[in-house]
């Protein structure tokens, strides 16, 4: 499971229980890795791993925090840095979080249970490559950073879609519905819709007709 590299691993999970048998088996599973830090506020993660002092290798991020949402840990680190591995974890389904989490930054989102599955995972992605899971985001750190970074500029608002919702916008364009779009895409119709009104918020449509014509200008751009 190593590939010649010691890995600093934290974590980020408001349950103290879960947190602390996270920390428990991860030691078990990964033995020379390093348990760098553990949280339970996602702030205090924010900015441990802005902090060139306490950054770690890899975070595994809860999705459900009290504070903030995982996804938004995700995204507040990547927009700042490539240089972490993040992997987002939860309990629950993992298609209610998914898209959330590797649009804002995370390589990859898992059943938290499945703790030998992530560890692998973290070593991996830690080591250059990729887990090869089925939630695994399409982008390269780098790539999101370089997304993410540029968000904020109202210059770029037109240029920030992934690759996903580029693949759905030229399909709503082609006359697809979101139905179809999902069988073509193998994702489920709400992850269409969801991805739909991503794009829409990201280029400021008022809905899906509009964001139909004002993706049709930019790629004419």
């Amino acid at each position: 499971m190593y590939l010649g590299k010691r890995i600093r691993i934290a974590i980020v999970d408001n349950d103290k229980l879960t947190l602390g048998m996270m920390k428990l088996m991860v030691k078990q599973l990964l033995p020379f890795a390093e348990i760098y830090w553990t949280a339970a506020k996602g702030k205090t993660a924010i900015d441990k791993c802005l902090d060139k002092k306490t950054q770690p290798d890899v975070l595994l991020v809860d999705m459900s925090l009290e504070d903030m949402t995982g996804y938004e840990v995700c995204r507040a680190i990547r927009s700042k840095t490539p240089q972490i591995v993040l992997i987002g974890i939860t309990a629950f389904s993992l298609e209610r979080y998914y898209v959330q989490a590797l649009e804002n930054g995370a390589a990859c989102l898992m059943d938290k249970a499945q703790v030998r599955d992530v560890c692998q995972a973290l070593c991996l992605l830690a080591n250059g490559q990729s887990p090869h899971v089925k939630y695994e985001s399409s982008e390269t750190a780098q790539e999101a950073y370089a997304r993410l970074s540029r968000e904020d500029n109202p210059e770029h608002r037109y240029k920030n879609l992934t690759r996903r919702e580029e693949e759905v916008m030229n399909l709503c364009a082609l006359g697809y519905t979101s139905k179809e779009i999902g069988a073509k895409l193998s994702i489920g119709e709400p992850t269409v819709k969801t991805y739909i009104k991503r794009v829409v918020e990201k280029i400021g449509a008022k809905n899906r007709t509009q964001a139909v014509i004002r993706w049709l200008e930019m790629k004419e751009e």
